[in-house]
């Protein structure tokens, strides 16, 4: 039986991969997409949603309908989301720091939108996705905040909780970085919980994580 999984940040490079290497393994894919999507790719197991990452409202419809569309959401991967502020402090427009700290909303929001769809029914994986090295302070604090959000989540896994694992993409590609999530996603990261999960560079070696210990 083929999953179906949940892809935030379809509209990126990163999601755009990831979505193309799961429809070939055979899963059903729901992307979230930050504008309305456009023409349809296609694919009958392929479905976008637009998400509005300020709204805790959005995250609970992008949840329901994935659900809706294919009867389950068994993977969610919660992609970093871009922040697209100027490198240099000085030259930042208000408006894009005031976007960048609104849009880190929505990985919280859809965490505990997905946990809590995973207590009610059997459960599931979260995978939260973090990006590659920040440019600019602004980017900086962003992906703190993300990395933050996903070491609180893995160090609360524990028996009787869903499966959450963490991804760090290092000085990877986004096409090395997609497959080694895929690759990772079917060969260990729904079988084990609690880890982070680094890329390695092009023939290094494979490395895990375990998320920090509760104190």
């Amino acid at each position: 039986m083929s999953r179906t999984v949940l892809v935030t940040e379809g509209d990126s490079p990163l999601g755009a991969a990831l979505t193309r290497l799961l429809l070939a393994r055979g899963c059903a894919v729901v992307t979230a997409v930050e504008r309305a999507p456009g023409a349809p790719d296609g694919e009958r197991e392929h479905v976008a949603v637009t998400w509005n990452r300020r709204s805790p409202l959005s995250a609970h419809t992008l949840v329901r309908a994935a659900a809706n569309a294919f009867s389950s959401v068994d993977d969610v991967l919660i992609l970093e989301p871009p922040c697209a502020v100027e490198k240099q402090l000085l030259k930042a427009e208000s408006a894009a720091i005031e976007k960048a700290f609104d849009d880190a909303r929505g990985p919280v929001f859809l965490a505990r939108e997905i946990l809590g769809h995973y207590k009610r029914s059997a459960g599931g994986v979260l995978c939260m996705v973090s990006r590659g090295p920040a440019a600019g302070p602004v980017e900086s604090a962003m992906r703190e905040c993300f990395r933050g959000i996903a070491s609180a989540l893995l160090a609360e896994t524990g028996k009787g909780t869903p499966v959450v694992n963490g991804f760090q993409q290092g000085e990877a590609g986004v096409d090395e970085y997609a497959a080694f999530i895929d690759r990772t996603l079917e060969e260990k990261a729904r079988k084990i919980t609690g880890r982070w999960f680094t890329c390695p560079t092009r023939g290094g070696l494979f490395q895990a994580v375990r998320g920090p210990r509760k104190g």
